[in-house]
């Protein structure tokens, strides 16, 4: 099998399963018990805290887990925006955000919130200018992807960040890390919010994490026994947050070299565009993501036709590939042809060049055949 839909998801690293079977096994006390079992619980939950605040270089005091990348963009923008709803009304997005930081844009536009949606370039990047010229005096927050889902666009957070806080110190600046934790380098010293998941980057699904600046109000979504000091009670899920830290540190190790291997496996497909006559990359930026159209191919087709060949890949967002209509790339401006065309190959530290090479051969026999058939059916 050749699985090149890691933007999805990832295989679960040896280290992360490793860690949630010694949860399960031996540390599988409630975390809030006094006992014990309990005690060594939440020392396994400090521990993970103390991993991704190092590499945050921010404060352990400051993580929160949660069950993934959605319930961290609802907590840290609904969370936000009620709690400064006093200050104002007026919240600055992009036209090219993961669905859960979307959906909750509308769900406070429901409620008489005002969102600006700035627009991006054909490349899928966000000029600085246009957010911070958007800043007003009502303008409470500012939630911006570090890296889209679905053309690998990197967005300069540190600049971004940095010169919305010279317009107004008052706004809170919210991240969506969840595809480039672990992944692409980041300056914290502006970010009041991030988000982040485990499955992403070879941990457990259903685990992950939020930080909050200390001295950042928001307002739980939960109410339960003040697990987390109020701001996302319930029992903590303790296999899924130490495979988080598990993996996160496994990822750290080697990131150098897996961003240079990555990279190599990435620039071998791009190379299609070379092969086959009328193909198009869709955006440039992270090693990790490569998203082509393949005019007269519908993606959805060459993904099931590479299937049959146990070569996996992806028409965008696994979250939103039941839903047409809301793609990042229709925020591009790209044309219908070529959004309709198109598909993502996404890679991890288990990817291999031979892959690659594999994947590249199977791509250009599919979509010469797929278009031959094409011509012969009209």
């Amino acid at each position: 099998m050749i699985y090149f839909d890691n933007a999805a998801t990832t295989p679960v690293s040896r280290e992360a399963a490793e860690a949630v079977n010694r949860m399960m096994d031996s540390v599988f006390g409630n975390p809030s018990s006094l006992h014990s079992a309990g005690l060594a619980a939440e020392r396994e939950i400090k521990a993970a805290a103390e991993t991704i605040a190092d590499i945050l270089k921010v404060r352990p005091d400051e993580i929160y887990f949660t069950s993934g990348g959605t319930e961290s963009n609802n907590l840290a923008i609904i969370g936000a925006a009620m709690a400064r709803r006093r200050l104002g009304t007026h919240i600055i997005t992009s036209r090219v955000e993961h669905p859960s930081v979307e959906n909750a844009m509308k769900a406070l536009e429901s409620e008489g919130f005002e969102i600006t949606r700035l627009p991006v370039s054909q490349s899928g990047l966000l000029n600085p200018a246009d957010a911070v010229d958007a800043v007003r005096g009502d303008t409470i927050l500012v939630s911006l992807m570090q890296l889209n889902n679905e053309t690998g666009a990197v967005f300069d957070i540190a600049k971004i960040s940095g010169l919305i806080k010279e317009k107004s110190s008052r706004v809170l600046f919210h991240t969506d890390g969840v595809q480039a934790f672990c992944k692409e380098p980041l300056n914290m010293a502006h970010v009041d919010l991030y988000s982040l998941s485990a499955h992403k980057i070879h941990g457990m699904k259903g685990a992950g994490a939020l930080f909050i600046r200390k001295g950042v109000t928001i307002k739980p979504l939960l109410y339960g026994g003040g697990q987390q000091r109020g701001i996302r009670p319930g029992t903590e899920n303790t296999p899924g947050i130490v495979s988080l830290a598990a993996a996160a540190k496994a990822q750290m190790k080697n990131l150098r070299q897996t961003r240079e291997r990555v990279l190599m496996i990435k620039n071998e497909l791009v190379g299609l565009a070379e092969e086959l006559d009328d193909v198009f990359i869709n955006g440039f930026g992270s090693p990790y993501i490569l998203n082509m159209s393949f005019p007269g191919v519908k993606g959805e087709t060459l993904v099931h036709a590479l299937e049959r060949e146990d070569i996996y890949i992806s028409t965008g967002a696994a979250c939103n590939s039941k839903h047409a209509g809301n793609t990042s790339l229709q925020a591009l401006r790209l044309g219908t042809e070529r959004v309709n065309s198109a598909v993502r190959f996404s890679f991890s530290e288990l990817n291999t060049l031979e892959e690659a090479v594999k994947c590249k051969e199977a791509v250009i026999k599919t979509v010469i055949m797929l278009r031959r058939n094409i011509q012969k059916s009209h």
